[in-house]
């Protein structure tokens, strides 16, 4: 092409990019403009954007609360729980009874006290003599006491408790970080004073109570009724051995044997009486005190290490608990995704028709 056909050409071309754009048509393609943009913003507001902004987060957050839970549940198992509630199976857990006084003293001690009170010969003056005597009172002492050392301290007890002649009626034990004991023991009465003593100095004593029961009344009421349960005894006795008729002997030995068991049930209530004159009881409840433990100042690079450390840790549990939530979740996922599957079909369904 010649250069004056091509300035002719570009000269041309100038003049129609040069030439005004009627104003209806920019109206109208600014109004287009407008009216996409609109379009795009509610499109990008609508729930379904919303939804697909927010669905994410959600799920990172039920993943970490639902770890965080797996974690708090493996840590409060029902096994757990159990052992927790139960004393500790190292003979933490034991109820039981041991008495060491020896049988055939005490039958022999109260055979002596039943010849002394209840000799027919001398029951009239009973009364008279037991009120001369001293006192049936009974001694009950409830203590607790807090211990850092507590085996010693409870073998302490045992060996003090065996020394003064007494025993330990029931012992029970329970506990694991804090270990506690509750034992009921007899002493004698004598030497409870001595006994007390000695367990102030085992630990420290947080609680005691003491009372004292006069049973001296009930003690010769009881042995007033024994005198006449006697004399009836004897009178029946004496009327059996005259007794001529069947019918007689029958009624007479039917007396006689409830005689019998009214003296038989006083004789009982003066010796339980006469076993907690002579041997106070004593309840202890040693506590074990926990140690106090003082941290030493760490530096900075051991508290560093220990940090990082724990990070590693915590981090381990948390993918460990990730793990069994979303193996324990799996039912539930699959559930929700078949639903989605199904929703999503539906609706392609839907657009095929219309």
């Amino acid at each position: 092409m010649q250069p004056e056909n091509q300035n002719e050409l570009d000269q041309r071309l100038s003049r129609l990019y040069a030439a005004p754009v009627p104003e209806s048509f920019e109206t109208g393609w600014r109004a287009d403009i407008r009216r996409e943009e609109s379009i795009q913003i509610m499109k990008s507001t609508t729930p379904k954007s919303i939804w697909k902004r927010l669905a994410p987060a959600l799920c990172a957050l039920v993943l970490v609360a639902g770890t965080l839970w797996t974690g708090w549940l493996n840590g409060q198992t029902p096994a757990s729980v159990e052992r927790s509630m139960q004393p500790s199976a190292n003979g933490a857990s034991r109820s039981m009874s041991a008495k060491y006084a020896a049988l055939s003293a005490e039958d022999m001690t109260y055979q002596e006290d039943s010849a002394s009170f209840y000799d027919e010969g001398e029951a009239a003056g009973g009364a008279t003599q037991l009120q001369a005597q001293s006192r049936k009172l009974v001694r009950t002492v409830d203590l607790t006491v807090h211990t850092k050392a507590f085996d010693e301290t409870l073998a302490q007890v045992q060996q003090t408790l065996a020394q003064m002649g007494g025993y330990i009626e029931n012992l029970y034990q329970y506990g694991e970080t804090v270990r506690r004991i509750n034992l009921t023991m007899r002493v004698p009465s004598e030497r409870l004073d001595d006994f007390l003593a000695s367990l102030e100095g085992t630990g420290k004593v947080t609680n005691r109570s003491e009372s004292t029961v006069d049973m001296t009344t009930q003690y010769v009421d009881n042995q007033a009724r024994l005198k006449t349960l006697y004399e009836k005894r004897d009178r029946l006795n004496a009327l059996l051995a005259q007794a001529e008729t069947v019918e007689d002997l029958i009624q007479i030995e039917g007396a006689i044997a409830d005689t019998q068991y009214q003296i038989d049930s006083y004789e009982t209530s003066q010796r339980s009486i006469d076993r907690q004159v002579d041997m106070s009881a004593v309840t202890l409840q040693l506590i074990e005190q926990e140690q106090t433990v003082v941290n030493p100042e760490l530096t900075l690079a051991e508290r560093i290490r220990a940090g990082f450390t724990d990070s590693l840790q915590w981090l381990g549990a948390f993918g460990r608990d990730a793990i069994v939530f979303l193996v324990m979740a799996s039912p539930v996922i699959a559930v929700i995704a078949a639903l989605c599957l199904v929703w999503k079909l539906i609706r392609k369904c839907k657009k095929r028709e219309e």
